[in-house]
């Protein structure tokens, strides 16, 4: 899936009961997750971050686990990781 990053999301704080965003991730994926989730980055210093889907008419805010250098890329990039919809009380 190809996604981009969501400029200044970086204010939200993870939803109550989640330390972070990455565990709001591995809670509502079920997956475990131990290397950035973007193609052939092997980035182990993980976040959850807010993206968005590159293409189509959806402009919904998801959570993808992603290195730290990656979570600040201004391009679009594919991520084989799943997309957890963040809360829409954001």
């Amino acid at each position: 899936m190809y996604v981009k990053n969501v400029n200044g999301s970086g204010r939200f704080s993870a939803p109550s009961g989640y330390s972070s965003w990455l565990e709001y991730w591995k809670e509502k994926s079920g997956e475990s997750v131990y290397f950035c989730s973007a193609s052939s980055c092997l980035g182990t210093d993980l976040v959850g971050a807010h993206v968005q889907k590159a293409y189509g008419e959806d402009e919904s805010w998801y959570i993808v686990p992603l290195g730290k250098s990656c979570k600040n890329r201004t391009d679009t990039f594919n991520v084989t990781a799943t997309l957890v919809p963040v809360p829409s009380n954001l």
